[in-house]
């Protein structure tokens, strides 16, 4: 009688356990931040990486490498420093090298990220990556996208990814053609990259119209402009919100004159869009966005103070000279909530 009072007892407390993490509210942040040339000082011959290495004009050695690593780490980290964040998308990041070093040999090593990184045609060897928590966000699936097919760029990194209550997440990974030689003469190269990931998008959500997508990225274009607004389709969030279309959580930033980096004035590159499935539910309804805007992460000690007298991003180096900055871009994040 007594042992099946006590295997009754241990049964509730396990149903009761169980039921309760189950309803707990789940709450965890996704960030972008595009780290400016991170470069391991070994010469790629496959690559144009002259620039980074311990011969360079701005030599970049050994010390500056690690310097860099611990820079990028530190940013990352303060963004939520307790519970740090469960994805990271970023940019400029030579190779997999690199990103194994940044989250095995710095103060992200805590968060046991596991790394995604797949070589691009870039003509620098700068790609795009991916890491996330292995204890928040479980692995279902990765693969690299051509961005283009008229011009050797970074590639669309997809991540399938799902979290402790099982909704799945489709994470894409971004970093559009730069504006080098003119914003205008380069606007078709970033108009194909945008048509590239808008078909990716709508083949999703053909399949599941309530898909959760998360982009993220360097479009290097404002939200307003043609690539982003017209061709991808990112809206303004407004009160009305279709669960199948893609809304820019940085459009009310930029209508604030708000910037993730400086040149002459204020930009805004570094953007989250998102599905409408992620928008406008009641927490306990299906993984959410908490907010209708994403986060710049702007503390005083990512920037310097420029001859303008202007707070801008403390990058790491020029071609010229070697700053010992962060990079010239501020981090970006978003959190979800499920």
């Amino acid at each position: 009688m007594r042992l099946s009072l006590l295997l009754s007892v241990a049964f509730l407390a396990f149903f009761l356990n169980a039921n309760a993490q189950k309803n707990k509210s789940l709450q965890f942040k996704i960030a972008f931040y595009n780290t400016e040339n991170s470069f391991d000082t070994i010469d790629d011959p496959n690559k144009a990486d002259e620039d980074f290495l311990p011969n360079a004009k701005v030599a970049w050695t050994k010390n500056r490498y690690e310097a860099k690593l611990k820079h990028i780490s530190r940013a990352l980290v303060a963004i939520d420093s307790i519970n740090l964040p469960a994805a990271i998308g970023l940019a400029e990041v030579e190779n997999i090298g690199v990103l194994n070093d940044l989250v095995t040999k710095t103060n992200l090593q805590k968060g046991n990220y596991q790394a995604i990184l797949e070589e691009g045609s870039d003509p620098r060897g700068i790609d795009v990556a991916l890491i996330f928590r292995k204890d928040i966000l479980k692995y279902i699936g990765h693969h690299a996208f051509p961005s283009a097919q008229s011009f050797k760029t970074r590639a669309v990194l997809y991540v399938q990814l799902a979290d402790a209550k099982k909704d799945t997440f489709h994470l894409f990974v971004n970093h559009w053609k730069s504006r080098t030689g003119g914003a205008t003469e380069t606007e078709h190269q970033r108009i194909e990259n945008a048509t590239t990931l808008k078909h990716l998008t709508d083949s999703l959500l053909a399949r599941n119209p309530k898909a959760n997508i998360v982009i993220m990225g360097d479009f290097n274009d404002e939200p307003n402009n043609k690539s982003l607004a017209e061709v991808l389709g990112a809206l303004k969030p407004e009160k009305n919100i279709a669960p199948s279309s893609l809304y820019n959580l940085m459009y009310e930033r930029f209508l604030n004159g708000e910037g993730t980096l400086y040149y002459k004035d204020w930009d805004l590159f570094d953007q989250f869009v998102v599905s409408g499935n992620l928008l406008g539910k009641k927490p306990g309804k299906g993984a959410v966005v908490l907010s209708p805007y994403a986060f710049i992460f702007k503390p005083d000690w990512l920037l310097y103070k420029s001859k303008s007298g202007e707070m801008v991003p403390n990058r790491t180096a020029s071609s010229k000279d070697y700053f010992g900055g962060y990079s010239d871009h501020l981090p970006v994040y978003i959190i979800i909530q499920n």
